[in-house]
């Protein structure tokens, strides 16, 4: 069951989903990442994930996040 973020609209990631972020970031000094991570808190519009690549915890817009299946190899 999804939950409701502070506007009312479902989350589109749940605590505990794996997630891949696709866009540079700041955090990884503008490059490219296809980085995993695992979110930590979800409150739509925005996710904080723990991120493996820059080992930080960082807060997303849930659009640029694309969750992954449990269990499968990402790459």
């Amino acid at each position: 069951m999804a939950t409701k973020g502070i506007t009312g609209i479902e989350n589109r990631v749940e605590k505990g989903d794996l997630v891949k972020r696709m866009i540079p970031s700041h955090y990884t000094g503008g490059l490219h990442s296809d980085a995993i991570g695992v979110v930590l808190k979800a409150y739509f519009p925005l996710a904080k994930v723990y991120f493996y690549d820059t080992s930080k915890e960082e807060v997303w817009n849930q659009k640029v996040l694309e969750k992954l299946s449990k269990g499968v190899n990402p790459v």
